[in-house]
């Protein structure tokens, strides 16, 4: 019996529904800067994420050194990559010279943007291991051009809840003992009632943004989030 009370109260917890909300929200989200944006302590996070996982709502994978948390089915571990890639705002900038000047070389980045050769080489090979960029050699010289993905995103959005991710979401909470409604959903949000027996019913929204590649801060977007959690509390 405690076991299955456990698991009847894995998303109807306050604090681990917006968790995951975040994680919905907010692509390529490092442990740290979750816990910028939520108020509680680093100990219950880890449980809550732990938690997350081993119902299989969430992931989480290395990238740059560091462990990114994600929701299953919302969006690959490719487009997780990338969205970590370039959220930082020098990123943007190298990916946004690229794009713009496809066969650019290294040189050429650093120059254009006033960078140090070592902050270009870096994001560019971040950028490479996401595959928003590519590169070749053209005599003795490397040059970039746009990757797969990077080409992708420049030609239609890739931040969607699609079918596939809600029916599964709703099979996860169903076998969870959890009965779940889809009293909304489109391209960009879903509303989702979750009834369960014993406990008072609750609704779980989540709002998904476009792939923004202009100059906005990263600290920026974690404030903003941090405010929208604070409002709940």
């Amino acid at each position: 019996m405690p076991t299955k009370r456990k698991e009847q109260t894995l998303i109807l917890h306050p604090q681990r529904k917006e968790i995951y909300k975040i994680l919905c929200e907010t692509p390529g989200l490092y442990f740290f800067e979750l816990s910028n944006i939520l108020s509680l302590p680093q100990g219950t996070i880890d449980w809550h994420l732990r938690q997350l996982e081993k119902a299989n709502l969430i992931k989480s994978l290395k990238f740059g050194g560091k462990r990114i948390y994600y929701p299953r089915n919302l969006r690959s571990e490719e487009v997780e990559k990338a969205f970590t890639a370039i959220k930082h705002p020098t990123a943007k900038k190298i990916f946004n010279c690229i794009a713009n000047n496809e066969g650019t070389y290294q040189s050429d980045i650093a120059r254009e943007l006033n960078l140090h050769h070592d902050t270009v080489r870096h994001h560019v090979e971040r950028m490479i291991e996401a595959g928003l960029i590519s590169k070749y050699k053209e005599g003795r010289k490397t040059c970039y051009k746009l990757g797969p993905l990077g080409n992708k995103i420049q030609e239609e959005s890739i931040s969607s809840i699609s079918d596939s991710y809600v029916s599964a979401l709703l099979d996860i909470l169903e076998d969870n003992c959890l009965v779940p409604t889809v009293i909304e959903k489109t391209k960009k949000s879903l509303t989702i009632r979750i009834e369960c027996p014993g406990h008072q019913d609750t609704t779980f929204s989540i709002s998904l943004g476009d792939w923004i590649l202009g100059e906005v801060e990263e600290k920026e977007i974690f404030s903003e989030k941090k405010e929208q959690v604070d409002s709940l509390t």
